[in-house]
C-alpha cells in the first residue's frame, strides 16, 4: 500500500483511530509510533509532522477521551426525579471508565503536554460541569437541602465514583463489593437530603 505523502486530517484520524484501538486492548505502552505508523500506511514522519511525537499523540487522545466522557454523561438526560436522575449520571461515569480502563488510564494517569491547569479544566468542565449541573436541579426541585453546595457536593460524588472506580480497576475492592456500587452512592446523595418530617 502506497504511502500518503500528504499529512493531512484524513491521515490524522486514521493514525488516532488505530491508536486508540491499540491503546484499549493493550494499553499506552504498546503504543509504538513506528508500528503505528506501519499500521496506517505511512512514516513516522507523518506522526511527528502531525502529533509531535508520542507524547502530542498521548495528548491528542487524551482530549478525544475526554470529547468521549463528555457525550457519554450527556446521553443522560434529565427525568422526573432529580435524585435518580443524579444516580443515573454517576453510574453513567463508572460504566464509560470500565468500558475502556486504558482510555481511562489516559485521561488521568498518562503524562500529555498539556498543562496541569489545562489537564485539570479538561478533567473538571467534563466530568464536574454535569455533576454540579444536576445537583443544582435536585437542590432547585428540593430533593436536596437548600444548603446544599452544589460545587462541594458535585466534588464529593465525582470523588467517590471516581475512587470506586479507580480501586476496581485495580482489583483492590473485595469480592462482591460491585453490587454495593449504588448503595454506596445513595448513601452519599442521603446526606443532602431534607431531613423527613417528624410525625
Amino acid at each position: 500500500m502506497p504511502r500518503p505523502r500528504v499529512h493531512d486530517e484524513a491521515l490524522r484520524a486514521t493514525l488516532l483511530t488505530r491508536a486508540r484501538a491499540t491503546l484499549s486492548t493493550h494499553g499506552s505502552a504498546a503504543l509504538s509510533l513506528r508500528t503505528l505508523a506501519a499500521e496506517c500506511g505511512t512514516s513516522t514522519t507523518a506522526v511527528y509532522s502531525l502529533f509531535g511525537g508520542k507524547r502530542g499523540l498521548l495528548t491528542a487522545l487524551f482530549d478525544d477521551a475526554f470529547r468521549q466522557l463528555g457525550r457519554h454523561l450527556a446521553a443522560v438526560r434529565p427525568g422526573g426525579d432529580s435524585v435518580e436522575d443524579l444516580v443515573r449520571l454517576a453510574a453513567a461515569y463508572r460504566e464509560g471508565a470500565l468500558a475502556d480502563p486504558h482510555l481511562f488510564a489516559v485521561m488521568f494517569e498518562s503524562a500529555t503536554v498539556l498543562p496541569a491547569s489545562a489537564e485539570a479544566r479538561t478533567a473538571t468542565g467534563t466530568a464536574l460541569g454535569p455533576l454540579r449541573e444536576f445537583v443544582g436541579r435536585a437542590v432547585e426541585q428540593r430533593a436536596l437541602r437548600a444548603d446544599t453546595d452544589p460545587v462541594a457536593a458535585s466534588v464529593t460524588l465525582w470523588a467517590t465514583v471516581h475512587g470506586w472506580v479507580a480501586l476496581q480497576l485495580r482489583g483492590f475492592l473485595p469480592p462482591g463489593a460491585d453490587a454495593l456500587f449504588e448503595k454506596a452512592l445513595r448513601a452519599v446523595v442521603d446526606a443532602w437530603r431534607p431531613a423527613a418530617p417528624q410525625p
